[in-house]
């Protein structure tokens, strides 16, 4: 990437500064390599907590993987309660990676991965239809304990934003910038304390209305009630001398 070593400064700066204030993140135990990758899917323009509770929804309401496979992306968006951005869409593409994985397997599981080591894993995830770099990467560093960094398009934009990464730079030269500058023993806090980074640079609504408020009540307006109160103290004044000189 370009002007590398300039921007991997501001990275680690950024990153220990989230650390300061937020604290280390906690982190869970490894996920199922097949429910990790339909997150994944379904966060590429979205956080994953979003996905995480859409695709939990919809395994709640149908029997297993399976039935996912065979369902409309319709259907699976409705089950998980159309809580996805562009949810048809990216249900289309799990129910795709769902049937590359019967098609190879003859059923759908991947737990064959978690015995291979971490670069034919990489491989074989990212052979499959539908799978992208980002999708690969997630389940290498939350299912596999890999060193990965996936980067989808909002943690891309929350980066570009930060101005932590060159602005010309793809997702591709991004997720390789940031495999070369964070470590492995790093990495999945780094993932989470950056998923904080949009809400961070992004203040929301009620912030911005709380904003509104203060400025409705600044001082220049107070001042303009204040002079208003004065022009009318001065009018009563003045009401009461011209009293006084008409009785005399």
């Amino acid at each position: 990437m370009k002007q590398g070593t300039a921007y991997a400064a501001r990275l680690a700066k950024e990153f220990a500064a989230l650390r300061r204030s937020l604290g280390e993140p906690e982190i869970g135990e490894a996920d199922d390599p097949l429910r990790r990758l339909a997150i994944a899917v379904l966060s590429a323009h979205t956080t994953e907590a979003k996905a995480e509770k859409a695709i939990d929804r919809a395994r709640s309401t149908m029997v297993d993987w399976n039935e996912l496979r065979v369902s409309t992306p319709d259907e699976i968006d409705d089950a998980m309660g159309n809580a996805i951005p562009g949810g048809r869409d990216r249900c289309k593409v799990l129910a795709t990676v769902l049937r590359s994985i019967f098609e190879r397997e003859n059923r759908v599981a991947l737990d064959k991965i978690e015995g291979m080591p971490r670069r034919e894993a990489k491989q074989y995830l990212e052979s499959l239809d539908g799978v992208d770099a980002h999708a690969a990467a997630s389940v290498i560093l939350w299912s596999l304990g890999g060193h990965a960094i996936p980067v989808s398009v909002e943690l891309l934009k929350a980066l570009r934003l930060a101005n932590l990464v060159h602005p010309q730079a793809d997702r591709a030269e991004v997720q390789a910038f940031l495999e070369r500058n964070i470590s492995a023993a790093d990495a999945k806090a780094f993932c989470i304390l950056m998923s904080k980074l949009g809400t961070k640079r992004h203040p929301s609504t009620t912030k911005s209305r709380k904003t509104a408020v203060r400025k409705k009540n600044a001082p220049g307006r107070a001042s303009t009630k204040s002079a208003t109160s004065t022009g009318v103290g001065k009018s009563s004044t003045g009401s009461s001398s011209e009293k006084k000189r008409i009785k005399k």
